[in-house]
């Protein structure tokens, strides 16, 4: 059988809106804001963050790019209401 395919944000990392059981979400997102509040192009700032989460989780099943993206989309739809 083949590898799932995610449908939402919510099933990428089911942990990550629980700050005492995985800390990397605040990590990353803070990492992002900073890069982009200095400049940085929205692109280049996941790029940049992207070791970050690796580096937090290693696993290599993980696509770390989706995670990151779909975290900043979370977090600029929650500033948009």
């Amino acid at each position: 059988m083949g590898k799932a395919v995610q449908n939402s944000c919510f099933e990428i990392f089911d942990q990550a809106d629980e700050p005492e059981r995985c800390k990397c979400k605040g990590i990353v997102l803070n990492a992002y804001n900073n890069l982009r509040a200095s400049g940085m192009s929205e692109r280049e700032a996941i790029k940049t963050v992207i070791p970050v989460l690796r580096y937090h989780h290693p696993s290599p099943s993980m696509e770390a790019k989706n995670v990151v993206e779909c975290w900043v989309f979370q977090q600029s739809m929650g500033s948009a209401h």
